[in-house]
């Protein structure tokens, strides 16, 4: 059976002081995936490595990691020889490959990124929906737009990030959405990315061009 080496970026808050690599040697064949190179170590090799997965093909983004310092799914993403395994930069981490999400669900509420439940009388007629909100609705949630935003860091609440100006255009596009989301983009920095278009998506949701510059668009003709 044909093998490769793979390291992987461990940490465990109540022993280690500083993230460390292990290296294990996992079987591989044709169209092998990173994903299943970890269910391999869980299963047969070390039951204490801690990662997530769901849907285990690209549809629930619990699975984003970086490999080889590049945001991706580990579910979509080739296995190969001497690939390094971290967790995503920008994000909390709880152990190993696990991020704290709990944020996400705070700034949800915060924002009210939702639509609130609305009597039928009060509802559009017709609702039509851009190709922009088509293109912006395939976000699973990997948070692996964050990694990649150069501006980005968990603990500064001033600075909204990819995913939260993705969040905020989907519902900027939403007829039946009464919030200004626009404002809110102003209040979280959404003006800082103006001259940057460094986040990227794994999965190709034009982030940039259907969500922030939008909202940047809105923006400057607001003060304009």
């Amino acid at each position: 059976m044909d093998t490769v080496t793979i390291e992987v970026i461990r940490y465990d808050p109540t022993q280690d002081a500083e993230p460390r690599p292990q290296r294990f040697v996992v079987p591989t064949e044709k169209g092998a995936t990173v994903q299943q190179a970890l269910m391999h170590i869980y299963e047969e090799q070390d039951s204490s490595l801690a990662f997530r997965c769901g849907c285990r093909y690209r549809y629930c983004g619990l699975c984003a990691l970086e490999v080889d310092d590049k945001p991706c799914l580990a579910c979509l993403t080739p296995l190969k020889d001497g690939q390094v395994l971290k967790p995503l930069r920008h994000l909390p981490v709880l152990r190993d490959l696990v991020l704290d999400r709990s944020w996400v669900f705070d700034t949800m509420r915060n924002l009210q990124l939702f639509i609130p439940e609305m009597e039928y009388e009060e509802l559009p007629e017709r609702i039509f929906e851009p190709e922009e909100h088509k293109r912006l609705m395939q976000c699973t949630e990997c948070l692996a737009c964050l990694a990649t935003c150069p501006y980005y860091d968990y603990r500064d609440a001033s600075f909204g990030g990819t995913y939260t100006f993705v969040k905020l255009a989907q519902l900027h596009f939403d007829p039946r959405d009464q919030t200004d989301r626009v404002a809110q983009a102003r209040k979280l920095g959404v003006e800082r990315c103006a001259a940057c278009r460094k986040c990227q998506c794994p999965l190709g949701v034009p982030a940039w061009k259907s969500a922030t510059s939008v909202l940047l668009k809105h923006a400057s003709s607001r003060r304009d």
